[in-house]
């Protein structure tokens, strides 16, 4: 969907808020409730979000906006989250006329494999700037509880998401049945 500057410029600054929000509510309750080391990486689902349902030339700026703000909440990097957010929405709009969100439980298979891919090249990365591949599987292990929890919240964000950025413009293109 197209937007003008007015709207995508609101879209993002409410969807960056929210980020805050989510952000700071993770850090703060999660370790509060005794999950330390569990993190819910909200910047994933909203770039997967804007890969899938925003056709603009803009979105790696939306990208770099997004892993800016998650930068302040994580210690990743906000320059390897944007690559390898590029990456993974340049895969995501090679596949996603292939895919009919037709009820949550696609809308929840769909990000867990597009964030299973985004934790391998993340994996991957993290191990080859620590020199060391041995950790690989443990990496991977330790983010699958997240992007679980992640995948089942999706189609909820989803929703939210898609009311902030298509408020105001005709939800989803004609022909086209999304649950979200």
């Amino acid at each position: 969907m197209r937007l003008s500057f007015k709207n995508i410029f609101k879209s993002l600054m409410i969807t960056l808020l929210l980020l805050i929000l989510c952000e700071i509510l993770s850090s703060t309750f999660l370790p509060f409730m005794g999950f330390t080391n569990f993190k819910i990486p909200f910047n994933v689902i909203i770039v997967l979000f804007l890969a899938l349902r925003i056709q603009d030339d803009g979105l790696p700026i939306y990208i770099l906006a997004t892993q800016l703000i998650h930068s302040i909440f994580s210690n990743e990097g906000w320059a390897v989250g944007t690559i390898i957010g590029i990456i993974v929405s340049f895969m995501v709009s090679i596949t996603k006329d292939l895919i009919q969100f037709s009820s949550a439980f696609v809308t929840i298979v769909t990000v867990q494999v597009f964030q299973i891919i985004w934790f391998l090249l993340m994996s991957s990365i993290l191990c080859l700037k620590m020199g060391d591949f041995s950790k690989f599987g443990t990496i991977i292990i330790n983010f699958f509880p997240e992007s679980i929890v992640l995948s089942l919240m999706s189609p909820l964000f989803f929703n939210l998401l898609s009311r902030i950025w298509l408020k105001g413009n005709s939800i989803g293109e004609k022909g086209s049945s999304h649950v979200w």
